[in-house]
């Protein structure tokens, strides 16, 4: 029995590296997540959809795991399946099809399961277990036949963002960027705990008002409160 011991140990210690090998692996899975109200659901090899992300270089030829979310009220469906890009685009979008389809599923009323998921939700919606739907009901119209211009708003949005916090903010310093960083991670690590995108960084003084991207402007809020502030100044 003492001579099993040791065995055992190192068993149980290579099982231990295993374990944390694929909570890596799982944790470094990229998945492109499409969200969609204003076009066809797909459900087999060879549907074709649009999406407003390009594949990173060096990736535009790869296969990647995708979750299309469906969402058309009060039914939200997620299609599980594998895309890549056609290299067509589509204006501002671009072209992806469908190279593998494992399911489609109802997520009714799952609500916390978007197209800003956290990665961990993502991992989550992935893994879960679910009846599959019957898919003889749905269809995937070419994406010529379903695109709208002007959809693209949010980008748009959060370009002229981005502009505003570069120009409303001073040249920062290695130890101020380390400080904004550190706002960010513990937001991240919040929202990890919560399972959900449940707190947002803040800018005390609104960017649309001349607010800078400065530490002493950020502060951690829940999503509901910066939601219903806006652009006001809240204490």
């Amino acid at each position: 029995m003492q001579y099993l011991d040791p065995v055992r140990k190192s068993w149980d210690v290579l099982f231990q590296k295993l374990l944390e090998s694929l909570f890596a692996y799982n944790c470094c899975m990229k998945f492109r997540v499409i969200q969609s109200n204003d076009r066809g659901l797909i459900t087999k090899v060879g549907d074709r959809t649009f999406f407003s992300r390009k594949p990173k270089k060096g990736e535009e030829n790869l296969s990647s795991p995708t979750l299309f979310i469906w969402v058309k009220k009060p039914k939200r469906l997620v299609a599980r399946c594998w895309t890549r890009w056609t290299g067509e685009t589509l204006k501002d979008d671009f072209i992806y099809e469908v190279t593998k389809f494992r399911d489609l599923i109802d997520i009714t009323g799952e609500n916390h399961f978007h197209q800003w998921s956290s990665q961990f939700l993502r991992l989550q919606l992935w893994e879960i277990k679910a009846k599959n739907l019957n898919m003889r009901n749905f269809c995937c119209p070419s994406p010529e036949e379903v695109w709208e211009g002007k959809r693209n708003k949010r980008s748009i949005y959060f370009n002229r963002r981005k502009q505003r916090m570069i120009s409303q903010t001073p040249e920062l310093s290695g130890e101020e960027l380390k400080k904004i960083e550190r706002v960010y991670e513990k937001r991240n690590s919040l929202n990890f705990k919560a399972g959900f995108i449940k707190y947002h960084v803040d800018h005390i003084k609104p960017l649309s008002q001349g607010g800078s991207h400065e530490y002493e402007n950020l502060r951690i809020v829940t999503a509901d409160i910066n939601l219903k502030k806006g652009s006001k100044l809240i204490n």
